[in-house]
């Protein structure tokens, strides 16, 4: 009886770590979302600024630096300083620029995990909108507001389908 027992069981684990595996398997199968965000490069001065030289030079080495990557969107809010530092990666991959209102962080968040899933996305924002983006799609508050004179920070946030979100704070 006792050898009974001890091989069911034995059975009953093998079965589970069977499917622990292959639900395992499944969840690594589905891609990871990606997310790239980025400040505005330099701005003049003024309401609704352009670009400066400088700017307009971090904007093409932002499009440069993404050349190989696989974007599915690009994102900016409706200021001409972000659309400025979107476009030319968007040209580069033949996309448009979509506008997000900076004012609802947390509906941009779901529409991009939902909708984007398992693709690769820009969103060009501000020193306040970008780190706080962050925050949204990891569910934590580990990025503080960039420095006003900062424009070179870069966050790579990556979304699986199961666990938790991580963040790469590069600089460009």
């Amino acid at each position: 009886m006792r050898v009974l027992f001890l091989f069911a069981c034995l059975l009953l684990c093998s079965i589970s770590c069977n499917t622990s595996r292959a639900e395992h398997d499944e969840v690594v199968s589905e891609p990871l979302t990606t997310v790239i965000l980025v400040r505005h490069a330099e701005k003049d001065f003024g309401d609704d600024p352009d670009l400066t030289p400088a700017g307009q030079e971090r904007a093409a080495l932002l499009a440069e630096m993404l050349r190989n990557t696989q974007l599915d969107a690009v994102y900016s809010t409706d200021t001409k300083r972000t659309r400025q530092t979107a476009t030319p990666t968007a040209e580069a991959h033949d996309l448009s620029v979509s506008i997000y209102d900076a004012g609802e962080l947390q509906v941009v968040s779901n529409r991009i995990a939902r909708k984007h899933r398992g693709g690769t996305i820009l969103v060009v924002g501000h020193s306040n909108t970008t780190p706080a983006l962050a925050n949204h799609l990891t569910d934590s508050d580990a990025h503080p507001r960039f420095s006003e004179l900062d424009y070179g920070n870069l966050l790579v946030v990556t979304l699986p389908p199961a666990g938790t979100p991580r963040v790469l704070q590069l600089r460009y």
